[in-house]
């Protein structure tokens, strides 16, 4: 702004005019303006932390393009305000790292989860899951918000105690004389919010009436959602 007023001016009381009317303006900005020569506006940059700049993030281009941002910078005398930054593009390595759907790998021994989807799907959290037997059929629908590999195991120990207090376990008591049988565990939805995985539950016992699961688990299906359940696509 100084160097504008002394260049505008050709009289040196024009000048030194112009420089006390930018002076004014600079202060009544914010601005401190030093003692003495008011036209020098020369600032040790040496001096300026990197920490008192304000940061301008730009996606990255080009070097070329970087380059130009950083000489604009200077030309705007902005240099001890202003620190470009570059943001890196997204890459399709990038974008597929971030979209990838199965991030963990199974490390579960004699996973009854994995072998029946992709390799990882014992490790997500908020789903609805159904169990089969695999010596009769019959099928227990659940939703759990922990990791389905813990819910599976707790299934499972259940059916080993034989304990009729569970389903599992209720169901080899009395389907199969208490001999053990096989079971296989599918995803039927994935849903984090607890208060929809109900819903969701409750819906796909509706449509497919597992023998395994007891009717006072299945929350009342109000009247005015039980009409859009045909447009839920929940597979029989």
């Amino acid at each position: 702004m100084y160097r504008t007023a002394a260049r505008m001016c050709s009289g040196v009381t024009e000048r030194e005019e112009s420089r006390r009317l930018a002076s004014a303006i600079a202060r009544s900005n914010g601005y401190t303006i030093p003692h003495g020569n008011a036209g020098r506006s020369h600032v040790d940059r040496r001096n300026t932390s990197r920490q008192d700049k304000l940061p301008l993030c730009l996606p990255f281009i080009s070097d070329k393009v970087s380059a130009a941002i950083q000489r604009c910078i200077v030309r705007a005398q902005l240099s001890d305000d202003v620190i470009p930054v570059n943001i890196p593009p997204n890459n399709s390595k990038r974008q597929l790292v971030r979209n990838r759907l199965y991030d963990k790998q199974c490390l579960t021994e004699g996973c009854v989860t994995c072998p029946n989807g992709k390799d990882g799907d014992c490790a997500p959290v908020g789903v609805i899951y159904q169990i089969q037997c695999e010596a009769c059929n019959s099928s227990y629908i659940g939703e759990t918000g922990r990791i389905l590999s813990v819910r599976i195991k707790e299934h499972l120990a259940g059916k080993r105690r034989s304990n009729v207090l569970t389903p599992l376990g209720k169901h080899r008591v009395e389907q199969h004389g208490g001999n053990d049988f096989n079971i296989k565990c599918t995803i039927l939805a994935r849903e984090t919010e607890i208060s929809s995985r109900k819903a969701l539950e409750a819906f796909w016992i509706l449509a497919r009436n597992p023998d395994m699961n007891n009717r006072k688990e299945c929350v009342t299906i109000t009247n005015d959602l039980l009409p859009f359940m045909q447009h839920c696509e929940f597979v029989p």
